[in-house]
């Protein structure tokens, strides 16, 4: 899955960089915060793709900025669970086991049924409305980045009622450790949502919470076994 460190990156990929250096200049208060945007999103998006080195000199290139907020904001995405740093072998993108991915979804599993039994009851209508639009395109896109990043925004709505921020942040966190993986294994969370919209129409807690689980924890077992499947492959 990895990509060799030697290999030059695509014209897609650098053009999809310089897009995202973009993006992030002159949007956060410190360079260092641009610094952290710009490696994550990398990551995020399969540019720095799972085992890849990252060279730091052509990130501070890319950026225009010094090595030092780039070994700064390393460090912090080591602290996410997105890099990896080695005393010998620098700063590579995390590589999950399977056994990872399935803590991650348990994780997940707390979290979101924790955000969305607080969220529920503070429904109203009009956000259900807006959910179920959300849902709809999702069902009509067929592009797998598209798909991914409508989920992220239906859920992201949903769970901001429950007006719990920091489980909310956790949960970004989570989600974005694992995107990488379902973006570049073409792993869709192919689940409609139209049942678990009804159930928020109805706010019945008890069914949306059930859907839930059943969906992050067959999404876990997929991403599991493809996970596993390539580790051995490389043995």
């Amino acid at each position: 899955m990895a990509r060799s460190a030697e290999n030059a990156l695509s014209d897609v990929d650098s053009q999809n960089l310089s897009q995202i250096a973009q993006s992030v200049r002159g949007t956060f208060q410190s360079v260092e915060g641009m610094t952290q945007a710009f490696i994550r999103e990398a990551i995020m998006q399969g540019i720095f793709p799972p085992g890849q080195r990252l060279n730091l000199d052509a990130i501070a290139e890319s950026l225009g900025v010094s090595r030092m907020p780039v070994r700064a904001s390393l460090r912090q995405l080591e602290n996410e669970g997105l890099v990896q740093i080695n005393h010998h072998r620098g700063a590579t993108v995390s590589v999950l086991r399977p056994e990872e991915i399935n803590e991650i979804y348990e994780l997940r599993i707390l979290l979101e049924t924790y955000l969305l039994k607080l969220a529920i009851p503070a429904l109203d209508d009009a956000l259900v409305d807006q959910l179920e639009t959300i849902a709809h395109e999702l069902e009509d896109t067929t592009e797998l980045g598209k798909r991914l990043e409508l989920r992220f925004q239906l859920y992201e709505k949903l769970y901001q009622r429950a007006e719990r921020p920091r489980a909310l942040a956790q949960v970004g966190m989570l989600r974005g450790s694992v995107g990488r993986y379902l973006l570049l294994q073409r792993v869709d969370e192919q689940h409609s949502h139209e049942e678990l919209i009804a159930q928020l129409r109805a706010r019945d807690s008890e069914s949306a919470i059930a859907w839930l689980v059943i969906h992050l924890r067959k999404v876990s077992q997929k991403l599991q076994d493809i996970v596993a499947r390539e580790e051995m492959a490389t043995a």
